[in-house]
C-alpha cells in the first residue's frame, strides 16, 4: 500500500463511522441500557480515523486497484472494532462478535446467539443498525456524506464495493449517484416503517424489520423470526424483501419515466420470473403440509423473496419442506437476485451472461465460422466482461469448496456443512438444521466470516488486498 491516500480514505471512513455510533448511544440511552460498548469503539475509530487523516499525500488520485484495497480495509476494519459492543453488552467471546458483526455488516443474517430475545435493545437495534449500513455500502454511505475524490475518480470505489459486474453512474457527478441511491434507499425504509406502524407493530419493532428487510439483511428481534406477526405484515415484508432485490438503477429510471428501458431489462424480467416460478413451484410442493392454503401460499412467496434476496427472514419452520423445495431454495441462495441491488449471492446478471457464453460457444463448435456477439440489455458485452465473469465463477466455486473442506473438521454432517457455506457465503442467513452458528468451532467461524465477506464484497477486493500484503 505505497499510495498513502488509501490511509487518508481510511482515516475518513472511521471518523464517519465514529459518528454513526451515535445514534446506538442515543438508543441505549431511551431505553436506560448500557452506553459502554459503543463509546469505546467510538473513540478508537475517531482518535485512529484523525490521525489516518492528516497524512499529508502528493498523488491525489484513486485507481481501480486503490478502490479494491480502501473498500476491503474498510469492511475489515469496522467489523474488527464494531465487534466491541458484542463483547460488552452481548456478553461473548471477541471470535464470537466477530461473526456476529461480519454476519450484521454483510446483511448475511446467520446469527452467533442462543437467544436474542434477552438481548438490550441498544443491542437490538445495532445489530439491524448494522445491516441498514452495509446494505448499500460502508465507502457509498460515506460517499454520501463528503467527497473523497475532487476529480471524480471515486466510481472506482463504487465499483468495489456495489454487487454487480459494473456500477454507473446515474448523473454526471459520482456523489450524486450516491445521494440518488441512498434516496431511494431510505425511501423503501420509510415507506416500509410506516406501513408496519400501521399494522400495529410499534415504531421500534417495525424499524428493527424494516432496516433488515430493505439491506436484505434479515436479522429479527425474535428467536422465531418474523412467525409472530399479522399475515398482511408478513405480505408488507415480502414486498419490501422483492423491491430491494432489484437494481436500483430501475427506480431511478421509473422517477425518470424511461418505463421502456424498464421494460426491456432482461434482467428484471428474468428476476420476475424466477420468483413467480419458485414460488409457484414450492407452493404446489407445500400446500399439504398445512390446514391452510392461506398459510402454505404466504410461506411460499415469504420464503422464496427472502431466500432469493438473501435476507434470511423466516416464517415457519422450512425444515419441513420436501427434499425438492430444499434444493430449489440453494440453488437460489447461490443466484439471488439483481445485480446493484442490496442482495449477496452470484446475481442474474451473471447467470444470464454465463448463460449466453455458453449458448455461444456450443454454436461455435457446430458452426465454427460464424460470429456470435453477446448482447446483454440490449449491448455488446466486451470480451474482458465475459472473462472476468467466468473467473468469478470458476473463483466462487473453488472457494465455497475450500471453505466447505475447513469447516468439515469440525465432525458435523456433510448436508451442516452445504448448508452453513452456502448460507453464509451467499450472504443468505436462513439456514436448513442449523438454529445459530455457535455449534461451529473458533477455527470455522473466523473462516464462514472471511466467506461472507468474500461473498458480500464479491471476491476480488479481498484478493486484491492479500496480494497487495504480499509484496
Amino acid at each position: 500500500m505505497k499510495n498513502k491516500i488509501i490511509y487518508k480514505y481510511l482515516g475518513k471512513v472511521l471518523i464517519v463511522y465514529s459518528f454513526m455510533m451515535i445514534i446506538p448511544i442515543i438508543i441505549g440511552i431511551y431505553f436506560k441500557n448500557s452506553i459502554i460498548g459503543f463509546i469505546i469503539p467510538l473513540i478508537i475509530s475517531l482518535i485512529v480515523g484523525i490521525v489516518l487523516n492528516r497524512i499529508k499525500t502528493i498523488n491525489k488520485n484513486i485507481y481501480a486497484k486503490d478502490g479494491f484495497i480502501i473498500v476491503s480495509l474498510s469492511w475489515i476494519i469496522i467489523s474488527l472494532i464494531g465487534a466491541i459492543p458484542f463483547c460488552i453488552d452481548g456478553n461473548i467471546s471477541y471470535v464470537d462478535a466477530l461473526f456476529e458483526t461480519v454476519s450484521a455488516i454483510t446483511t448475511t443474517g446467520s446469527t452467533i446467539f442462543n437467544n436474542v430475545e434477552v438481548l438490550p435493545n441498544s443491542l437490538l437495534f445495532y445489530r439491524s443498525y448494522l445491516q441498514l449500513i452495509g446494505g448499500m455500502g460502508v465507502i457509498t454511505f460515506v460517499m454520501a456524506i463528503i467527497p473523497l475524490s475532487r476529480n471524480d475518480k471515486s466510481l472506482h470505489l463504487l465499483n468495489a464495493e456495489m454487487p454487480g459486474n459494473s456500477v454507473g453512474k446515474l448523473v454526471p457527478s459520482t456523489k450524486k449517484t450516491v445521494i440518488y441511491l441512498y434516496l431511494i434507499y431510505f425511501i423503501l425504509l420509510s415507506s416500509e416503517i410506516l406501513l408496519l406502524v400501521l399494522e400495529n407493530n410499534g415504531l421500534f419493532r417495525s424499524t428493527l424489520i424494516s432496516m433488515s428487510t430493505v439491506s436484505t439483511g434479515g436479522f429479527a428481534y425474535l428467536n422465531t423470526s418474523l412467525s409472530t406477526i399479522s399475515l398482511k405484515s408478513k405480505y408488507i415484508v415480502a414486498l419490501y424483501m422483492f423491491l430491494s432485490g432489484i437494481n436500483f438503477n430501475v427506480y431511478f429510471l421509473i422517477v425518470l419515466r424511461k418505463f421502456k428501458n424498464v421494460i426491456k431489462s432482461e434482467e428484471l424480467r428474468a428476476y420476475f420470473i424466477i420468483f413467480i416460478l419458485s414460488s409457484l413451484f414450492v407452493f404446489i410442493k407445500t400446500f399439504n403440509l398445512y390446514d391452510s392454503i392461506s398459510v402454505s401460499l404466504s410461506g411460499s412467496i415469504f420464503h422464496t423473496a427472502s431466500i432469493m434476496t438473501s435476507t434470511g427472514f423466516s416464517i415457519n419452520d422450512i425444515n419441513i419442506y420436501p427434499s425438492s423445495c430444499k434444493i430449489v431454495f440453494l440453488i437460489l441462495m447461490l443466484i439471488s437476485a439483481c445485480a446493484g441491488s442490496t442482495c449477496g449471492g452470484f446475481k442474474i446478471s451473471r447467470l444470464l451472461l454465463s448463460l449466453k457464453t455458453i449458448r455461444r460457444d456450443i454454436l461455435k463448435v457446430i458452426h465454427p465460422n460464424s460470429v456470435h456477439i453477446i448482447k446483454f440489455e440490449g449491448k455488446a458485452v466486451d470480451d474482458n466482461l465475459i472473462n472476468s465473469n467466468s473467473t468469478f465463477l470458476f473463483l466462487y466455486a473453488i472457494l465455497i469448496i475450500f471453505i466447505m473442506f475447513i469447516v468439515s473438521f469440525d465432525g458435523f454432517s456433510l448436508d451442516t456443512n452445504i448448508n452453513a457455506v452456502f448460507s453464509t457465503f451467499a450472504n443468505t442467513g436462513l439456514c436448513f438444521d442449523i438454529a445459530n452458528f455457535s455449534i461451529f468451532s473458533n477455527l470455522s467461524k473466523v473462516v464462514l466470516s472471511l466467506g461472507m465477506l468474500l461473498g458480500r464484497l464479491e471476491i476480488f477486493p479481498i484478493i486484491v488486498l492479500f496480494s497487495d500484503l504480499r509484496k
